[in-house]
């Protein structure tokens, strides 16, 4: 009857041959098995007993991967983005003062979404392949005295991990919040949320988790959680950490709704954390260390030189090295998916043009897929020596 009123025809839509890679960038990276298999799970009403039961079985575990005892943890409905974004605005209002340790991309981010929510962001900035030493954090502390401090832990744009380990103490002594992105690095190198003094953290499922990218596990401080109680503002409606917690029943007494998270997400993000649960944090770590260990030797090896000068700088999930002069970064990611079907990455941000990012972590933190990049990348750097005489 309505025919005649369609004037878009029905798209055609080719089904597009495509052959996977081996996911050895800085994220998303390959899933567990059994995380495909879990994105096949039931579809759960958002009031049902399953659901408030699945989300409680995800706190848990959370509270283990983050290493708290708080209540306010649970997940934000959306990438790592999001996560950043609700962790700041939960926690800063319009005309106080968020310091951000500036490094690389991510930080960047935090400086963006902050002056969008009229927050006085002040960054303060060292060479991308460096991290910070506590006494330049103090003197800034004691020079903005900012409601909190922004610090990324392992920077995948970079492929820099900064020590954390008493800057909470050293926060909370100018008064101020820690506020943590630990997208690339939990699960694969030691956080210690609690023990730290971190009052908000945030990260993702798409890095270490091996995970589909989509939802973001945070947790917030005693602290934090004081702050939130007491602000004057308001932040957004979908990130509302308050609201949220009420969904999540992170206090036991309440299952009200907020809005319809994806069950699929949900039962996937369970399943990541499991994983992490029966290998235990210490023995998962200490793959990953081992792992990248080999990956160094076996680069070094190959001649390849390192973004990072000092090794303790150096993040254990994303490796970033640089190229003999003459060669073309986005040739030789090319020439590496074209001919071993391996995905790495070219630099990002500060490192663009400057660096390749190399991920190895999570499904993907064997021996047997450092070896593979290793020698893909050795015959990589041949082939194009080769080509260009």
């Amino acid at each position: 009857m309505l025919a005649s009123k369609i004037i878009i025809p029905v798209p055609k839509i080719e089904n597009r041959k495509f052959t996977k890679p081996l996911l050895c960038g800085p994220g998303p990276c390959d899933v567990w098995p059994s995380v495909a298999e879990a994105l096949n799970k039931p579809i759960l009403s958002p009031m049902c007993d399953e659901y408030f039961n699945l989300m409680a079985d995800i706190r848990d575990s959370l509270k283990y991967l983050f290493q708290t005892k708080s209540k306010l943890v649970l997940a934000i409905s959306g990438s790592g983005h999001s996560a950043m974004e609700a962790t700041i605005t939960n926690l800063i209002g319009p005309n106080e003062t968020m310091l951000i340790a500036t490094r690389g991309i991510w930080d960047e981010r935090a400086l963006n979404i902050a002056q969008r929510h009229n927050i006085k962001a002040i960054p303060f900035r060292i060479p991308f392949n460096t991290t910070f030493s506590y006494e330049h954090i103090e003197a800034e502390l004691k020079k903005w005295k900012p409601t909190a401090l922004f610090v990324t832990h392992g920077d995948s744009s970079t492929g820099t991990v900064q020590k954390l380990d008493g800057l909470g103490e050293l926060c909370h002594k100018y008064g101020a919040l820690l506020i943590v992105d630990t997208v690339v690095s939990i699960g694969g190198v030691p956080f210690l949320m609690d023990e730290w003094g971190v009052d908000a953290v945030y990260t993702s499922t798409q890095k270490v988790l091996s995970g589909p990218a989509g939802i973001s596990p945070v947790a917030f401080s005693e602290r934090a959680e004081e702050k939130m109680n007491n602000r004057k503002h308001q932040p957004p409606f979908y990130l509302d950490i308050k609201l949220l917690a009420q969904q999540w029943n992170c206090y036991g007494n309440t299952r009200a709704y907020h809005h319809t998270l994806c069950s699929p997400m949900l039962w996937a993000l369970l399943q990541c954390l499991q994983e992490i649960n029966k290998r235990t944090l210490p023995k998962f770590w200490k793959t990953h260390a081992d792992v990248v260990g080999h990956f160094h030797k076996r680069l070094r090896q190959y001649g390849f030189n390192f973004l990072v000068p000092k090794a303790e700088d150096r993040l254990a999930t994303v490796t970033t090295v640089v190229l003999p002069q003459g060669y073309d970064y986005l040739k030789f990611v090319k020439y590496m998916r074209e001919n071993y079907n391996i995905l790495i990455f070219g630099g990002l941000g500060p490192t663009a043009g400057k660096a390749l990012r190399i991920g190895i972590m999570g499904v993907n933190a064997t021996i047997e897929v450092a070896d593979a990049v290793a020698d893909g990348m050795a015959g990589t750097l041949k082939a194009l020596t080769k080509s260009s005489l």
